[in-house]
């Protein structure tokens, strides 16, 4: 990354309103500036003061935590498991890349990734308490979608790229066998492209609220499918696959953990029959072109040299193969080499914890169909988050999709059943069968 101030005066004036208006919105939109950065302001754009790198999504949170110590909006927060899990596996990350390298550029580096995940995710849970908020968020992504699929069709159409101006993304559009590779605003097409397919499930989740909004939902997935589809990227496209397939199972939601155990046996069954390892079939998939062969070798490699990774992850894994890696494009890969097999083990604890509070989001949602199918939209973003992991790893924008799938399961997870003491419920049981109550009072009751 570039070691210097970049900001363009549209850049400064654009953070500086996108930050007010962070501070003064209802807290249910106070979330929408987060997305107008991430769609519409490259890269490029940062400020740094002694070496520390802030980009404008970085300045964002500064005002978005600004917002919650103005506004005493963190009271009544609840700790949840999963917010236990984001920490450690933050701490772990850090930790471990201190033992193997301990240099001050690679706590630095670290530190920032820590203030991108704990400073959004935490953010976002706090402004996030209730389907009103869900609602307000999904619909105003569907609405930013437009806009968007606007500059990536006129990209498609003139081979230029308009946010060239501000750094960060190149002025003339990639070409890959003769197909051009919209980016907009984003580092890559292919984050651009699994930006708006892990978005998909959200703003198609509109069809089930009120008649007035329910429109939004085909413009929406439209617009979607314009940007992937102009982004001329096979990760993408694979990721739209995946988020259609998850809306399109919610009529099978009783169905999930027969389908889970059916996909993992179905996996091992390949596994032992295919010649090559499982993992191979990512060779094989060419929508449009692409590097399937090197996300192969990358997870092959990455198997059969565990010795090397698993204690504290490993800065030698360019030498993995005769023509060298350039990237982990793949970020469960990506959470091994820099953090060993415990960093990587946090972050799958991550994904099932949340794919569990999905669960239990669904299972307590009554009323509305809304919320329902909003937990399970959520849950296919998720999903859509784990296809997109094999093939590519997280930088920039693309975060601000992911932490919010996250912590809305964190913010919206009901009460335990059993947060009574167990002592209380025998009591209850026995008083409801006509038992005797003890004579002596439990310890605590008196």
């Amino acid at each position: 990354m570039d070691s210097q101030t970049e900001l363009h005066p549209i850049g400064l004036m654009a953070v500086i309103l996108l930050g007010i208006a962070t501070l003064i919105v209802p807290r249910r939109y106070a979330l929408v500036p987060f997305l107008i950065v991430a769609c519409f302001i490259s890269p490029g754009q940062r400020i740094v003061v002694a070496t520390l790198d802030f980009n404008l999504l970085r300045l964002m949170i500064l005002f978005g935590w600004t917002r919650i110590f103005m506004t005493g909006e963190a009271r009544g927060f609840k700790w949840r498991s999963l917010d236990a899990l984001v920490v450690l596996w933050t701490l772990s990350g850090t930790a471990i890349l201190m033992l193997r390298d301990g240099t001050l550029a690679s706590l630095i580096y670290r530190c920032g990734l820590m203030y991108d995940a704990c400073g959004m995710y935490f953010l976002f849970r706090l402004l996030i308490r209730g389907w009103s908020d869900v609602e307000a968020i999904f619909t105003s992504a569907a609405v930013i979608s437009v806009p968007v699929a606007a500059v990536f069709l006129l990209e498609q159409a003139t081979g230029r790229n308009m946010f060239a101006i501000f750094g960060g993304v190149p002025e003339i559009t990639l070409v890959r066998d003769g197909r051009l590779r919209c980016r907009g605003p984003f580092a890559h097409p292919i984050y651009a492209g699994c930006f708006w397919a892990a978005l998909m499930p959200m703003i198609g989740a509109l069809w089930f609220t009120s008649r007035t909004k329910r429109w939004l939902a085909p413009v929406g997935l439209l617009a979607c499918v314009v940007v992937i589809v102009t982004t001329s990227s096979a990760t993408p496209l694979s990721a739209m696959i995946v988020a259609i397939t998850g809306a399109a199972l919610y009529p099978l939601r009783r169905y999930v953990s027969w389908m889970r155990w059916a996909a993992v046996f179905g996996l091992v069954g390949l596994h032992l029959v295919m010649i090559n390892p499982v993992w191979h079939l990512l060779a094989r998939i060419q929508l449009v072109g692409g590097t399937g062969w090197y996300r192969y070798k990358l997870i092959d490699e990455f198997v059969n040299r565990f010795h090397e990774w698993w204690l504290l992850g490993t800065n030698n894994y360019e030498a993995w193969w005769e023509y060298g890696f350039e990237a982990v494009t793949n970020q469960y890969v990506l959470e091994a080499v820099q953090g060993g097999l415990l960093t990587l083990v946090l972050f799958i604890a991550i994904i099932v914890c949340a794919f569990q509070g999905v669960g239990r989001i669904m299972r307590s949602a009554t009323g509305e169909h809304f919320p329902k199918y909003a937990s399970w939209a959520v849950g296919a973003s998720l999903l859509v988050h784990c296809a997109a992991f094999i093939a590519v790893s997280y930088f920039g924008q693309i975060y601000v999709v992911w932490y919010l799938g996250l912590s809305i399961v964190g913010s919206l997870l009901p009460e335990p059943r059993n947060a009574t003491p167990r002592v209380y419920r025998i009591l209850k049981a026995r008083g409801d069968r006509g038992e005797a109550e003890p004579a002596v009072a439990p310890v605590g009751a008196q």
